[in-house]
This record gives C-alpha cells, structure tokens and sequence, in this order.
C-alpha cells in the first residue's frame, strides 16, 4: 500500500496541496514560538539580587530573589501563539484531510471493488499523509532555521521584551515542531483514514458528485463532544474569578468552534436557504446557481467556510478579551480613583519626603496617598511565594480612592498590621484576625495580623504594610484629592515643587495617556497573535480552494453544456466565495459574541461594570481579506478550467 500511497499523491498532488502547505506553515509556526520562547528562557538573570529568608509554616526556612527580569508578559503572549497556531493547524489538516477522501469517493469505491479490504485503504491514506508530511515537515524546519534570527529581531523591535532575546539553539525547537507536525498529520489521516474505510464499492458506480452522508459517526461524536465541554466551559464562565473564567471562556469558546466546525453539514444548508431571498433579490443568475451549489455539496461548503471560521473565531475572541479586560480595569482604575491629581516624580528616584510633606501642607490639598508599591514575600504553611505589596498610610488612600470594605475596617495601620485585597483573601482564606509571616528584601521576616479585607479595583495591591515600614522605597507617585479647584491647582503646585522634580496632571489626562500607552501595547500583542494566524488561514482558505476545484471540472463544463456563459460561470465563482465566507463570519460572530458575553458578566460580577471592547476594524480587515483571497483563487481556478474544452473537461481523468 505504501507504493500506492506515493503513486495516489503523484496522480493527485492538488488534492495533497492544502494538506502540505498546511503542514509546513504550521510546523514553522510552532517552530518560530519555540525558538522565541527558548530565547526568553534563555535569559541570565543579574547577579547580586535581593533576598529574604522566611520560614514556613512548618519551621522550614526558603530563600526568595528579587531582581529578575521580568519576562511573563512576553511569555504569556508566545504562549498564546502558540495555542492559536496549534489550533488552527490541527483545524484546517483535519479539514483538508477530511474534504481529500470526500472528493475521491469513486476512486476509493473502485479500489473496494477491485478487492482492497477496509484495513488496506485505512493504511493507504495514512501512508499518503506521512508522504505528505515528511518532507513538509522537513521544509517547515528549513523555514525557521531561516526565518528565525528575523522574528527575534522584529520582536525586540516592538519592546515587549524587557531585554534583547538572543539566537537560542534550534535543536529542540525544530524536534517540537517537526514532532508536532507529524503527530497532528497522523491524527488528522486516522480520521479520515476511517472515513476512507467506510466508502462502500457503490461508490464506483456514482456519477453525481453529491454527498450522500456529509455527517459521519465520527463527526457526529466529535461534534457533540465539543459542543458539550464548549458549553460546559460557556455556562462556568460567569461565576467563575477572573483568574478562571480567562480560560474558560477562550478554551470555551475554542470547543465550540470545533463543534461549529465538524456540525457543519448538519447547519449551513438550513443557512444558506435563510439567506436564499436576499440573494434571489438580486435577481442574477450566477447567484441562484451558486447557492444551489453551496447548499448541496454540503461537505465541501464545511470545508471552505472552515479556514475562515477557525481564523476568525480565535482572533476574534483573544483580541476582544484582552481587549474588554484592558477596557474595564481601566474604566474601574478611573472611577475607584476620587483624587483630582496625580503627582509624579520626574527622575527615577521617587518622590522624596519634603515632596510629599510639602504636597500635605498645602491648604488646597485635602488628603495625600502615595503608596510605596514593593516585592513582599509571604510565608504559606509549606511554601513562600513573593506577592505584590505596598506600604500606604490606608485611612489617606481610602479619601483619594473609593474603597470597598469587606471585613474589618478603614484606619491607619499599626505596627504588626496589615490589610489584603479580596482577591488575595479568596485565594489563600485569609480573613480577619489571621497571622501571616512577611518579609521586605534584606530584612527580617515580621508577624502581621490581618486587620482589614479591601476591593479596591486591580490597583490595590495584594498586601498592604503599615506606614514607616523599614526597608521601603519612595513611592514613584501620589494622588491628591483637593478641597478646591483642579487646573489651577495642577499648575500651581506644579510650579511650586519645581517641574524638574515632580509632574503634576489631572485624573482625566493621566488615566488618557496611561490609556494610550496601554493601547499600544495592546496593538503590538494583537500583532503578534492575529499576524501570523492571518497570513495562514489565508494560504489555507486559497489552498482549500485549489482542493475543491481540483474536482470540480466536470461540474463547470455540464453548466457550459447547458448554456451558461463563461462570464456567468466566473460569476458563479464569485458569488460562492461571497456566501462561504459570510456564512464563516456569522457563525463565527455567534460564536465570539457567546464567548465574550460570559466573558463579560464574569468581569462584571468582579468589578460591577464591563467596557466591552471588541477590535472590529481588525476582524472586518480580517474578514475582507479571506473573501479577496477566496474570490482571486476562485477566479484563477475557474479561468483554469475554463481554458478546457467541454468534452475534454467530462472525459477528464480524475
């Protein structure tokens, strides 16, 4: 079987197309996030770091480093690339996959008929993805040995690192993604290979090309799967904390789209015949026949609305997280913070005491905050873990800042007090009256008492310290909440401190700027994850597309046989792209928006708002650019197949 393999792959290499360029491109995909991930772990740490030592709960001592560089932001972000390109690839290989045997029902059905048994088929199209996928697994490795140093450098080019990532050794990344690409082409083959088994010797005997039984058991079992733990994950997602109802709702939302995906056959054609007296509006020819089309090669319209739907619902559902997540931390950042300015050291140092007493002084100033944000080290029963801290005079931040009380109460904390956020109290169940050990770099660890659980929003740090705590630092800014006036003041006290120390700016413009500088970031990290999942679903949208009319010459020449002009025909190609992908967008919009709507009652049950944000001039460029490059394919196959004549387009060799 392995030599028919091989001669099955010559004789149908168009049939084979999208399944190798999917490889490759996936395979360099994963390749370049894990040479870049490599490259972040790569990085040596400064030495010299600070250090505190406490013990735990149970008497054992642990050592805890302060210092490091910081690089879990842009290890998030390759991470998630990760996850979008994995999915993607193992989506649209099991697509291509799948549409390959959908298309060779007759070829299949012969072999069964001259005498090949199911197990003998089921090796033949596994043997024929593996000769697929070796050597597209070996170009995919050349790819990113070339491509590689150019990835680096355009990733430290956008400043998500906090130091330049360096050429790691390609050893292990090139064995993941080779590895990957090979298992996700065997996965892919075993189900079509099964798929293949099945085909019965009556095939052989079909002229017409249509699907006699689109939904298989295993895409119904799949389906259905996918459905049920897309939804459980969707129906978790609303009572879920932030830190859970993050995954639940993209991996949520990525069940359904596999589901969307493999019930495909069951839903579109009930779709199309919706949007059958809008398109019978236009009153043009090509447009009916088109839609007759597309609804009665029912796995071939799964096939190709597929790349479009998968790219996207991942793009669309990662950006609109990030998105309303950024959106609404800002929105409750603002309408937490009551003070009317915000002072800002304009050196590195911090602000220095005479700043801050003199900022107190000031009869205009009716309360000063300025929390000094530090690294705390804090003792579990077996375990020290380093948190986010702050040392803050807790009864001037409850003025500047709208502070909710959960247990305890607002007052200035003693010497041996302290105070957690809600958030920090639900993980670890603190409440009121619990001991904890803490300890600032170089100092000795000190018992604390938990006097106070807080929400304040996420700028409330997990662990507050009482104020004149030894060992902290300045704090790099304040919040004044005024008894009178808000520009002028800004100006005058501005001009009193001296602007060559301190910067002083209204709430508004401040939480303006920080906005935009968050947008940036936001843009640059959308980059990352949409760019490269764009450019491959649109190869894989044009690669599918060469598959489908690969098989479809017989089809073009009966409608030239019967009348239908070449321009028609042209336009018939058109008006398919046309309907695939609309049908792709809505889907995947239903399918987003479910995502993103219990996405944002999570965030609102959190923080008791959501500022829903949803980057839509992306996915509408996004979406635009999967119809140009389905239209153009279309076009340029149909112009292929046009340039036959008829009787040689019906007796062609398939």
């Amino acid at each position: 079987m392995r030599h028919l393999s091989v001669r099955s792959i010559r004789h149908h290499f168009p049939l084979f197309l999208g399944t190798f360029v999917s490889l490759v491109l996936g395979v360099t995909l994963i390749g370049l996030v894990c040479s870049a991930l490599g490259a972040t772990f790569g990085i040596a740490q400064p030495s010299g770091r600070p250090s505190v030592t406490l013990p735990d709960g149970e008497g054992r001592e642990h050592t805890v480093s302060g210092g490091a560089v910081d690089l879990g932001g842009i290890q998030t972000v390759l991470v998630m690339t990760a996850v979008v390109c994995l999915f993607l690839t193992v989506f649209v290989i099991s697509g291509t996959c799948a549409l390959s045997i959908a298309l060779r029902r007759r070829e299949l059905g012969l072999l069964r008929l001259v005498g090949a048994g199911a197990g003998q088929v089921r090796r033949m199209v596994i043997g024929e993805c593996l000769a697929v996928a070796v050597p597209a697994a070996a170009v995919g490795c050349l790819l990113v040995v070339i491509v590689s140093p150019l990835s680096l450098a355009a990733l430290n080019a956008t400043g998500l690192s906090p130091v330049a990532l360096q050429d790691p050794p390609l050893a292990g990344p090139l064995a993941i993604a080779s590895g990957a690409g090979l298992l996700m082409a065997v996965l892919g083959a075993r189900g079509a290979s099964r798929r293949a088994s099945r085909v019965h010797v009556t095939e052989a005997l079909r002229e017409a090309e249509l699907d006699n039984r689109p939904m298989t058991p295993g895409r119904w079992t799949g389906g259905l799967l996918m459905l049920a733990a897309g939804g459980l994950m969707i129906f978790l997602t609303p009572g879920a904390d932030t830190e859970a109802a993050t995954p639940l709702a993209l991996f949520g939302t990525l069940a359904l789209t596999f589901a969307a995906s493999l019930l495909g056959p069951l839903y579109l054609t009930p779709l199309v015949r919706l949007l059958a007296p809008l398109v019978r509006r236009t009153g043009s020819v090509p447009a009916g026949l088109a839609l007759a089309c597309v609804s009665t090669a029912r796995l071939r319209t799964a096939s190709l609305t597929g790349p479009v739907l998968a790219v996207l619902a991942v793009v669309g559902i990662f950006t609109s997280v990030l998105a309303t997540t950024g959106a609404t931390v800002k929105a409750d950042d603002r309408h937490r913070t009551a003070g009317q300015l915000i002072v800002e050291a304009t050196g590195t140092g911090g602000l220095s005491e005479d700043v801050l007493s003199a900022l107190a002084a000031d009869r205009r100033v009716a309360a000063v905050s300025s929390p000094a944000r530090l690294d705390v080290a804090v003792a579990d029963r077996t375990s020290v873990r380093l948190d986010r801290g702050a040392v803050v005079d807790l009864a001037a931040y409850a003025r500047t800042h709208r502070v909710d009380v959960v247990e305890g109460g607002v007052a200035a904390l003693r010497p041996g007090e302290v105070a957690v956020s809600r958030e920090y109290a639900g993980w670890y169940g603190y409440h009121v009256g619990s001991r904890i050990t803490y300890g600032l770099y170089g100092r000795k660890p000190l018992p604390g008492k938990v006097v106070a659980v807080l929400e304040a929003g996420a700028d409330l740090p997990q662990v507050l310290l009482p104020d004149g705590t030894a060992g902290a630092p300045r704090p790099g800014r304040a919040t004044l909440l005024l008894a009178e006036g808000s520009e002028d003041a800004a100006r005058d006290l501005a001009r009193q401190l001296g602007p060559d120390l301190v910067t002083v700016t209204p709430t508004d413009r401040w939480f303006a700027t920080v906005s935009n500088e968050q947008e940036r970031l936001n843009t640059l990290v959308l980059l990352i994850l949409a760019g490269p999942a764009s450019l491959y679903a649109l190869i894989s949208v044009a690669s599918t597309l060469v598959m489908s009319y690969s098989r479809r010459g017989r089809e073009l020449a009966v409608l030239r046989l019967v009348g239908v002009a070449d321009a028609q025909v042209r336009r018939v190609a058109v008006w398919e792209a046309l309907i695939t992908t609309g049908l792709a967008a809505l889907v995947a919009a239903v399918v987003v928006g479910t995502g993103l709507g219990v996405y944002r009652a999570s965030l609102a049950a959190r923080y008791g708002l959501a500022e829903l944000a949803v980057p839509w001039g992306t996915l509408t460029l996004l979406g635009l650019d999967c119809l140009g490059v389905g239209t153009a394919v279309s076009l340029a196959a149909t112009g292929r197949l046009l340039r036959q004549g008829q009787i040689a387009a019906l007796a062609a060799r398939e």
